[in-house]
């Protein structure tokens, strides 16, 4: 055997291990959606944004109300210049919220913290259902990639017969001609469905933000009958419109605990017409004398509160909209899948696998036996629409009941 050979052997060789190889590391990145889910959990940006958020309310609400700063500063009274007289201090005051002000501002801040929680509670959940319907896409796409390929084989067995049907004379050209014209589509077809596989697949990985290339398993979950609870207490956009009105009340406290009196104390370090050390001190109250302000500021509060309630039930509103429409469009969708499964499925397989041998014997011509193999094809197809749609449907519902 000479060189050339022997090098283009060891390279077909390598290209055959390497094709193997990566094969199986296809198999081996096929994931679970839970574990995709977990996944982009990790790498997910807008979670640890959400989660800050959470732990900078949650110091807040530690904090309370910010101590106001201490005053240091020297005063002189009955003072001049011309020798040591008058008194000359160095005094420390300090102003001290009551209890009940330092109580309404971390109630705020807590409730602040809630809000930023719901907000979280509310990414991750919309997360899922990205990442859920991401999955189900590629599912969808490389069933279809499978059904394409069904397709194109079905066509091909068509040409074959026509072909040997025209090289025995016992035909013309035009039923091979239609053939090959059938063929072609579906091959366009095929590549048209591989196209939005790797759309999909791209798409999925985004979702997951790995640097792994993963891929899914199994196949689009079946239909099962289920009773949906209409209920929206788990619903997280329900739930974060409800923590908002909270804290608009929570805000209405902080406003009024600005009209609390703050206790007012000082100390003195004085020097009086020579004699040191002497000591003074004073304690007081200050007072919100002019409300008028302070009082539009509390209605502000009060209107931003009814804001909040009117949000609520108006979130209130469309959700029990939109998940009417999601219960009946997915009980519709059943119907659909119930009766391709039930009714057409059944009759359509079985008429796959007589037509072919009914053209051979020649009991139908080829525009019948077309015609039953786009039937074939269509119902197919629209069964895998359906499951998809009913799949998405379920995704769909159990997000806006918060499961």
């Amino acid at each position: 055997m000479n060189k050339p050979s022997q090098t283009k052997q060891l390279w077909l060789l390598l290209g055959l291990l390497t094709a193997v190889f990566q094969i199986g590391s296809g198999q081996n990145n096929g994931i679970s959606l839970e574990e995709a889910l977990r996944i982009a959990r990790d790498s997910y940006a807008g979670l640890e944004r959400d989660r800050l958020s959470v732990e900078q309310q949650t110091r807040l609400a530690d904090s309370g109300l910010l101590t106001q700063p201490t005053q240091l500063f020297f005063s002189g009274e009955e003072f001049n210049f011309g020798g040591q007289s008058g008194v000359q201090s160095i005094n420390v005051q300090q102003n001290f919220y009551l209890p009940k002000a330092h109580k309404a501002q971390r109630a705020y801040y807590q409730q602040g913290a809630k809000v930023a929680e719901r907000q979280l509670a509310l990414t991750e959940q919309e997360l899922e259902r990205q990442v859920t319907h991401a999955y189900l896409r590629l599912q969808y796409a490389k069933q279809e990639e499978a059904l394409a390929a069904e397709n194109l084989e079905l066509y091909r067995n068509f040409l074959e017969v026509t072909t040997e049907q025209l090289e025995s004379g016992e035909t013309g050209r035009i039923p091979q001609l239609a053939a090959r014209s059938r063929l072609g589509q579906a091959q366009l077809e095929q590549e048209h469905v591989r196209e939005k596989y790797q759309i999909a697949r791209t798409l999925f990985n985004q979702w997951l933000g790995a640097d792994t290339t993963y891929e899914v398993v199994g196949e689009l979950p079946s239909a099962v009958a289920t009773t949906v609870e209409a209920s929206l207490q788990n619903n997280p956009h329900l739930q974060l419109v409800q923590a908002r009105q909270e804290l608009a009340l929570a805000k209405v406290e902080t406003q009024k605990a600005q009209l609390l009196p703050q206790i007012n104390s000082g100390l003195r370090l004085q020097s009086a017409f020579g004699t040191f050390p002497l000591f003074g001190y004073q304690a007081g109250v200050n007072v919100p004398l002019f409300r008028k302000s302070y009082k539009t500021q509390i209605e502000a509060a009060q209107v931003a509160v009814k804001v909040e309630e009117a949000a609520l039930r108006t979130e209130q509103q469309e959700l029990q909209r939109t998940i009417s429409e999601l219960r009946y469009r997915l009980e519709h969708q059943m119907h659909i899948l119930a009766y391709l499964e039930e009714d057409l499925s059944p009759i359509v397989n079985e008429q796959s696998e007589i037509n072919l041998a009914a053209y051979r014997e020649g009991e139908v011509g080829y525009l019948e036996y077309l015609d039953g193999l786009e039937q074939v094809v269509q119902v197919k197809q629209q069964y895998l629409d359906a499951l998809y749609q009913y799949n998405a449907l379920r995704v769909e519902l159990d997000y806006w009941l918060g499961n």
